[in-house]
Order: C-alpha cells, then sequence, then structure tokens
C-alpha cells in the first residue's frame, strides 16, 4: 500500500490564497509546471502537458468533495510525480457532482507502470475519503500546515 506522505514531497505542496487564474487549464499549466520543476523533466513540459490536457478534456478529473485529481500516465517519465494544491479560492473544475474545487492533487506516472498508477490514484482516493483530513487540508492556511497533516499520513 501507497502511503500519501510518500508520495507528496513538501517542494511540491503549493498553495493559493488567491488564485493566479480562473481557468482551469491555465491553472494546471502553472500547477504541472511547479511540480516539475527542479526535476529531470523541466525540458518534457510540452510533452506532459499534451498528455495531461488530453485526459482532462477527456473527461474531468475534479471527482467532488473538492477534490480534483488530475492525472495522467505518459512514456515521458520514469516515476511518479506528484504535488498537491491547495485553494482558498472555488475552481469550477466541471466536477462530476457539480462542485467547486479546492484540493488538487496532481499525478503524473510512467506509461508502462500500471501498478504505480492504480496504487497513487488509490492512496489519493483513501486520503480524502477521510472527512477529517480533508477537513484539515481545506483549513490549512500554509504550505507548513498542509505538509504537517500530510506526513502524518
Amino acid at each position: 500500500m501507497m502511503k500519501f506522505s510518500e508520495l507528496i514531497k513538501k517542494d511540491k505542496i503549493f498553495y493559493y490564497e488567491k488564485l493566479p487564474t480562473k481557468d482551469k487549464y491555465e491553472l494546471l499549466q502553472m500547477i504541472l509546471e511547479n511540480t516539475l520543476k527542479d526535476t529531470k523533466y523541466t525540458n518534457k513540459f510540452d510533452l506532459i502537458w499534451n498528455s495531461l490536457k488530453e485526459r482532462e478534456q477527456a473527461m474531468s478529473t475534479g471527482i467532488g468533495g473538492s477534490l480534483a485529481i488530475p492525472h495522467c500516465t505518459t512514456d515521458h517519465v520514469d516515476e511518479i510525480i506528484a504535488s498537491l494544491t491547495l485553494s482558498k479560492e472555488n475552481i469550477d473544475f466541471q466536477s462530476l457532482d457539480g462542485s467547486p474545487v479546492r484540493i488538487i492533487v496532481l499525478l503524473i506516472i510512467s506509461r508502462n507502470n500500471f501498478d504505480a498508477h492504480i496504487k497513487a490514484l488509490a492512496s489519493v482516493a483513501r486520503t480524502f475519503q477521510n472527512t477529517e483530513t480533508k477537513k484539515s487540508v481545506l483549513k490549512a492556511h500554509s504550505v507548513e500546515e498542509i505538509y504537517k497533516i500530510i506526513e502524518k499520513l
């Protein structure tokens, strides 16, 4: 079982008091850029972005209850790249339940590792099915606070 705390590193937690954009795709681009920063994949941004955008256009990854899990598999990474973004403002993510999103967990996964893909998605789902965990994250006001919640998971 994959622990959520193993998935999300402190430097890949992003917090917005005020969103830089209300456009879902612009925001996803910014999050992907920040997520790839300081990795060996920064030069693969366009290739990874195309996969992520294609996946999101096929079906919204806004799963409801304030949570979105934008994700894709790609040949351009050989591990799981993940980040967590918390916004104090609502984002229209065309969620399945029509509700806005405030927590975005981005997952970029190697295409030839289906097992890791399933385990990573399951870990995120498990983490945020816990109402207390979700409430704590939604109440957080800094990367530091979010990290303290996550490292216990």
